[in-house]
């Protein structure tokens, strides 16, 4: 008995060394060959000779917010063997830092589908806008060793100063429209009127090639201004916002010099992503209000239910085609005869974006951004096993969601046919893990679609379309009639009954695809994985001791006990 309590005494202390090893110890799996100080300064120095000194300062001035809002992604990703990422993970991380940080989409880094990030080029951003040296630069470490941390930071900051290059070309046009030289002191007035004719620039993407101040496009962006109310609804109250911006940033004086102006202009984009999300927050709540209550229709609203916000409700725009939705990858139709219009796959749609330009799209924020990150802050490593996730996931509240809920068992079950699809752990950068987090937070997480399964248009490919097809974007009143009074009765939720997987989880399909593929691995059960390969080393060293040692002491207890030690057996 004594042998096996110091046996097991060892197990148990070493078992706790193996998890801590396996939560604290992954460095070495981690640990990118940093790029030195050095080595930093001499990209930069390359950066600012190739796109000039501003490029440099604005560079440096970004640089440490970026690489502190990458840290616990890149922490998380599956890394190459010299510890840096590839091109499908660089890219994955530039398309999450600048939806994060401004909710941008950028076109570049737009994947087919949600897990096809290997279509995505996160240096054809570079191409014509950047010396060929300098593209090939960032080419040529990306190929021969990947990227680490800073690497990754350098780039999105250079594709932030590309943007808001853009975003000064835009205003030099604004001042040529407005008959201004960049050389005049302007008032307060003066300057307001400059920037109005920018936003409705910008607002419209207009001129998503060239935008010099010509003489043919000082005349469009004239006839945009005109028409700025027509075309954009919300215009007064976004003009309000601009000033605000404006008053807060200009320099308290009677007169602004371009610099001021280009001041302005640049707080704009930074905060215009925050300042349109709260137009998508009125979309979310009125979509939840008429959210589908029966079984499965948590961040689902009924077709009929959809077009009825419109009808009756003055809820104007909700009045897309269902084709359009499906294009969209906003429908769920498991259940033909009711198809439903999935709430953060309509609200993140790209029929949403606005202010698009030869870059980017501003769109509404992904609210499963903030629940993924911490999600990675916690397990800092590429896949963990569902026992740490279930115990992690109920602890992130969501703006529907509360902290320390208790999790249905379909959604135990749920993860548990993840983690057997990878050999007992969860990869978290993979379609299943982000559908898993679609019904854990089914308000928040969009339901990512196979990346085949979807074809998102922006505004300006659906105006091609449909001149070019019979597609229609919206339907008709009439239409919208028709769906409502065809509509099968709600489905109500009968109190008490067990929740089943299939039913609560109806569009779920077991289609992996990873942002980093790897090789497949061995079945692995899920309590081996607190051992690391040391540990677990050194637990089968220990048995190998005990069992030899209690070998040796057998005969000598056989002797004490007068040789009935095997009538009395313990068992701990």
């Amino acid at each position: 008995m004594a042998v096996s309590l110091g046996l097991i005494l060892c197990l148990g202390g070493l078992a706790a060394v193996a998890n801590a090893n396996a939560f604290l110890g992954r460095a070495n799996q981690n640990a990118p060959f940093s790029l030195s100080a050095e080595s930093e300064q001499a990209l930069l120095a390359e950066l600012e000779n190739a796109l000039g000194s501003g490029h440099r300062h604005a560079t440096e001035k970004r640089l440490k917010q970026i690489e502190k809002l990458l840290t616990p992604t890149f922490a998380s990703m599956t890394k190459n063997e010299n510890g840096k990422l590839g091109s499908a993970a660089v890219g994955y991380m530039l398309h999450r830092v600048f939806i994060q940080r401004h909710g941008w989409f950028v076109k570049a880094l737009e994947p087919a589908g949600h897990g096809a990030w290997d279509s995505s080029s996160p240096m054809s951003i570079l191409e014509s806008r950047v010396p060929e040296h300098v593209q090939g630069m960032f080419e040529q470490r990306l190929g021969q060793q990947g990227l680490g941390l800073k690497e990754v930071a350098v780039l999105a900051s250079s594709i932030e100063h590309l943007i808001h290059s853009e975003s000064l070309a835009r205003t030099r046009l604004a001042y040529a429209a407005t008959n201004f030289s960049q050389e005049d002191a302007l008032s307060e007035e003066e300057a307001l009127s400059v920037l109005s004719m920018y936003m409705s620039i910008q607002l419209t993407g207009y001129m998503h090639g060239s935008v010099e101040a010509s003489v043919q496009n000082t005349r469009k962006a004239r006839k945009i201004f005109q028409n700025i109310d027509k075309i954009y609804p919300s215009w007064p109250v976004t003009k309000q916002w601009m000033e605000e911006v404006y008053h807060s940033v200009a320099p308290n004086r009677d007169y602004l010099y371009f610099g001021d102006v280009e001041t302005v202009v640049a707080e704009i984009g930074e905060r215009y992503g925050n300042y349109e999300n709260i137009e998508c927050q009125r979309f979310k709540d009125w979509l939840l209000e008429v959210e589908d209550t029966s079984v499965g229709g948590a961040g689902r609203v009924r077709m009929a239910d959809f077009y009825g916000q419109a009808l009756n409700n003055g809820k104007w725009q909700f009045s897309e085609s269902i084709g359009y939705l499906r294009d969209l990858g906003a429908l769920d139709e498991s259940d033909v005869s009711n198809p439903r219009v999935i709430i953060p796959n309509y609200v993140a749609a790209q029929s949403n974006c606005v202010a698009t330009s030869a870059f980017y799209s501003v769109c509404c924020q992904d609210e499963c951004e903030g629940i993924i990150g911490r999600v990675e802050e916690l397990v800092s490593a590429p896949e963990a096993s569902p026992s740490t996730l279930l115990s992690m996931i109920p602890m992130i509240s969501s703006a529907t969601m509360p902290s320390g809920r208790s999790l249905s068992p379909w959604l135990h079950q749920r993860l548990d046919e993840v983690a057997k699809h990878h050999g007992g752990l969860v990869p978290l950068h993979g379609r299943l893990f982000a559908q898993w987090l679609h019904y854990a937070y089914p308000r928040e997480c969009p339901f990512p679609h196979v990346s085949t399964a979807s074809n998102p248009l922006l505004l300006e490919d659906v105006i091609l379309k449909s001149n070019a097809t019979a597609y229609n974007a919206t339907v008709a009143e009439a239409e919208m009639r028709r769906v409502v009074d065809a509509a099968p009765a709600q489905k109500s939720r009968i109190p008490g009954s067990e929740l089943l997987a299939h039913e609560e989880s109806a569009q779920w399909s077991m289609h992996e695809e990873l942002v980093v593929r790897r090789p497949a691995k061995q079945p692995v059960a899920e309590s081996s994985s607190w051992f690391s390969g040391r540990a677990f080393v050194m637990v089968i060293a220990v048995v190998s001791m005990s069992v030899a040692l209690a070998r040796n002491m057998q005969p000598a207890l056989k002797n004490l006990q007068g040789g009935k030690a095997s009538a009395d057996k313990y068992y701990v």
